[in-house]
């Protein structure tokens, strides 16, 4: 496996540490981890291995990987955290997608491995910072930050359009909703009255200023219709809207969890191949939906979550043999001003990627 000069930095600083590798979606930490292994393999016989990913198609990205490493498949054990896993008898744990590393099961598993632990990311960090210091102590403190300057032009260009398609007068609508299912649910919900609040009001922005918004639905499929050319991936929020998007966007195919395993992945093969020109895809997208081939990315899903927007806009920014550059479409969401600093949120994040704003 030929690694680039980051990867192999980061493969070196292994050498002589575990702990957390931070580094942008694209720059290939599946194979820096995969590399690893194979150095450690390398060092000694009777090494056991294991490696945690959230998704079945996540771990069959590192089954591929390990095996292009040249790591035979039964010294590595790679499992999602809903399976019955045991990593106590491990001497190395790989961890993707370390942000979920301070939810009870997972941090179960990791605890349990007493060697090695090395975790990968591109957004580990969340706004609960006591989420982020559990994360750090599982990796023992320690890490190591590939940014996108070492990267360099491994990664494409993203030229940046904003909307503001949206329906007209429905910020009343949205805060009477917002207070008609917070007055309902405090009555039995045991959570704190602020807490319920917002969760009324992402509920209330989702199905009133996102799904059942005509005008910013009419633009999002006008603008993939019109680019039928391109690769083109639609993340949306709720399963009934990617229906309806399915619907009238040709030669689409609406992939989310409840269907089967064997229709995602041919779909996804579909989509590689170019046989597929429209994706339209549920937060099953925010982990381990490898198509590095977008070339358009609608982001209809809105939200404030630095995390996911890093994660969902990167799956644009993959560079190809036959792609330099990628187009994100995205909305200012100006009808309730939630929505609105919900999407300044992403416009700083899209900043922070180096999206080139139209």
């Amino acid at each position: 496996m030929n690694l680039r000069e980051y990867q192999q930095k980061a493969v070196e600083w292994a050498k002589t540490s575990d702990g957390l590798i931070v580094a942008p979606a694209g720059s290939g930490k599946t194979w820096i981890a995969a590399s690893i292994i194979k150095n450690y393999q390398n060092c000694g016989s009777g090494l056991r291995f294991g490696w945690l990913a959230p998704t079945r198609e996540t771990c069959q990205q590192a089954r591929t990987s390990l095996r292009v490493a040249g790591v035979p498949d039964e010294i590595v054990d790679v499992r999602c955290p809903h399976e019955s896993v045991d990593f106590s008898k491990k001497d190395m744990l790989i961890v993707d997608e370390a942000k979920h590393s301070p939810a009870a099961g997972w941090r179960r598993i990791i605890e349990s491995c007493n060697g090695l632990r090395y975790g990968f990311d591109a957004t580990p960090w969340g706004d609960d910072p006591d989420r982020n210091t559990v994360t750090r102590t599982l990796f023992h403190n320690r890490t190591y930050e590939i940014n996108r300057n070492d990267i360099g032009d491994s990664l494409a260009d993203a030229y940046l359009e904003i909307s503001d398609a949206t329906d007209l007068n429905i910020q009343q609508k949205i805060d009477d909703n917002i207070d008609r299912l917070f007055n309902t649910r405090v009555k039995y919900m045991r959570i704190r009255e602020d807490e319920l609040k917002r969760m009324c009001a992402w509920e209330s922005i989702v199905d009133i200023g996102i799904c059942q918004n005509r005008e910013r639905n009419k633009y999002a499929i006008n603008y993939a219709v019109e680019h039928l050319d391109m690769q083109t991936l639609i993340l949306i929020p709720r399963i009934t809207l990617g229906e309806d998007y399915e619907h009238q966007i040709p030669n689409s195919r609406l992939v989310h969890s409840k269907i089967g395993k064997k229709d995602r992945r041919s779909y996804m093969e579909e989509f590689k191949a170019g046989n597929l020109r429209t994706m339209i895809a549920t937060s099953l997208a925010d982990e381990g939906l490898d198509l590095p081939n977008v070339e358009l990315l609608i982001m209809v899903s809105g939200g404030r979550s630095s995390q996911k927007t890093i994660q969902r806009a990167s799956r644009a920014l993959r560079k190809t043999e036959t792609k330099n550059c990628a187009t994100i479409v995205d909305f200012s969401d100006k009808f309730h001003p939630i929505g609105a600093f919900h999407a300044k949120k992403r416009m700083t994040c899209y900043r922070e990627l180096g999206c080139i704003f139209q």
